[in-house]
C-alpha cells in the first residue's frame, strides 16, 4: 500500500521518514489507490498542482494565489503564478506592438494573419504551461522562466 505526504499530498514510500517533494517529516496517510495520491491534500484547499495550473487561466488567479496566505509560501505555486503574470504581460506587450504597427505602417491586412497566429501560439503556450504545472513540473519559458524562478524564491 502506498502513502501520501500529509503536507503536500505527494506520493511517498512507506519506508521514507521525510517527504521527497516538500521535506515534511509529518505523518503520511495511506490511500488505497495511488492514482489519487497527487491530488490529495490534507490541509484543505486546492492541491498544489491544480492551483499552479489554475494560475495560468488569467492574471487574476495568479495574483490571488500570490496574495492568499495558503499558497504564497509554496514555491511551486509562486513560480507558476509569476510565470503566468510574465506571460500575460508579454502577450499584452506583443498586442500593443502589433497595434502600433497596424496604425503607423498601415499594413492592417498583413497584420491580421500575424495577429491570429500569435494569438493561437500564446493560447497553445498557456495550455502547455497548464499541463506541465498539473504534472508537477516547473516548466520554464525562455526569459520569463528565469525571472519567475528568481521571484518565486524571494519571500
Amino acid at each position: 500500500m502506498s502513502a501520501v505526504c500529509a503536507a503536500c499530498g505527494a506520493p511517498t514510500s512507506d519506508e521514507l521518514t521525510k517527504c521527497p517533494n516538500c521535506g515534511d517529516r509529518g505523518t503520511r496517510r495511506p490511500v488505497v489507490n495511488s492514482a489519487v495520491a497527487p491530488t490529495y491534500r490534507s490541509s484543505g484547499g486546492l492541491p498544489d498542482n491544480f492551483t499552479a495550473a489554475l494560475a495560468y487561466a488569467t492574471i487574476v488567479p495568479a495574483i490571488v494565489f500570490l496574495k492568499a496566505k495558503r499558497y504564497n509560501r509554496n514555491e511551486f505555486v509562486r513560480f507558476h503564478a509569476f510565470q503566468s503574470i510574465a506571460l500575460a504581460l508579454a502577450s499584452v506587450a506583443l498586442g500593443l506592438v502589433l497595434l502600433v504597427l497596424a496604425n503607423v505602417a498601415s499594413i492592417n491586412l498583413l497584420l491580421i494573419p500575424i495577429s491570429l497566429i500569435a494569438a493561437i501560439g500564446i493560447a497553445l503556450l498557456v495550455l502547455v504551461c497548464m499541463i506541465k504545472a498539473y504534472q508537477r513540473e516547473a516548466y520554464k519559458l525562455p526569459l520569463m522562466g528565469a525571472w519567475a524562478e528568481k521571484w518565486a524564491r524571494r519571500s
